[in-house]
């Protein structure tokens, strides 16, 4: 049977990131290529010191808008009230978690911990009319006292938090993405959309350009409830060629909107 497509244009994000040397000299030029390379949607990271007024602005001329942020945990402990008012600034209806330090995973019970400090911070952005979420690489999928660190947030975390897959780093720890998605479809709710490479070194690729199956993602992520697909590379060869080609590619397993 041929693949259908069940993306919609719409639901197509660019992970700022990706763009990060970029944005580093000048955001509202970068923000124009994003756009101009087809997308209409950004998740924010690495975007620096700009005034949330001022991005605002440029990405509302740009057409884009913000379907979440990554925030490190350190912020989010210190003053969540301070990130929720910024990104009430620039429409951001989520906040991100993207990392899970070293520090604090070293045990089943320091993972614990850390899941209780994310529920209690999706309660406080929560009253601030905001999502929560938690974003992983590959080490969650490690064996960790018999168990992994995956398993152990999937088990702790409120149904509240939703998981961002990152597809890459979860087929780099050896599992497969659509069989993490089937397993847990009340719980993903955005994926990263970063291809595996076939070079020796495996390094991430412009979706559609490795040897993910990316229309068995989108089938499976359409039937979960998925409703993210971020176009994300960590070290983008091309960097506005790159992003191009990850739209053009997700865009071609897209319906109109």
């Amino acid at each position: 049977m041929p693949y259908r497509a069940r993306v919609r244009t719409d639901q197509i994000a660019l992970q700022l990131w990706t763009v990060r040397t970029l944005t580093a000299t000048d955001v509202p030029g970068t923000l124009r290529a994003v756009a101009a390379a087809g997308y209409r949607a950004v998740e924010l990271a690495a975007i620096g010191h700009v005034d949330p007024v001022v991005l605002r602005t440029v990405l509302d001329d740009n057409g884009l808008s913000v379907v979440a942020s990554h925030e490190p945990m350190a912020g989010l402990r210190e003053d969540p009230a301070a990130v929720a008012a910024r990104l009430a600034v620039l429409g951001c209806p989520r906040v991100i978690v993207p990392w899970l330090p070293e520090e604090e995973r070293l045990t089943h019970s320091d993972v614990r911990r850390y899941a209780d400090d994310l529920g209690r911070l999706a309660g406080v952005f929560a009253d601030h009319g905001l999502g929560f979420g938690y974003h992983n690489h590959d080490f969650e999928f490690a064996p960790l006292d018999g168990t992994t660190i995956w398993e152990i947030l999937l088990a702790e975390l409120p149904a509240s938090i939703g998981l961002e897959l990152d597809v890459y780093w979860a087929a780099r720890a050896g599992q497969d993405p659509v069989g993490l998605i089937a397993a847990a479809p009340d719980r993903i709710r955005l994926l990263h959309m970063k291809d595996r490479s076939s070079d020796a070194d495996e390094r991430d690729a412009p979706a559609g350009e490795g040897n993910l199956d990316f229309p068995a993602i989108v089938e499976t992520a359409r039937a979960a409830g998925v409703e993210w697909y971020i176009a994300e590379q960590d070290e983008p060869v091309s960097v506005l060629g790159d992003i191009a080609s990850a739209y053009r590619y997700l865009a071609s397993l897209a319906t109109p909107t």
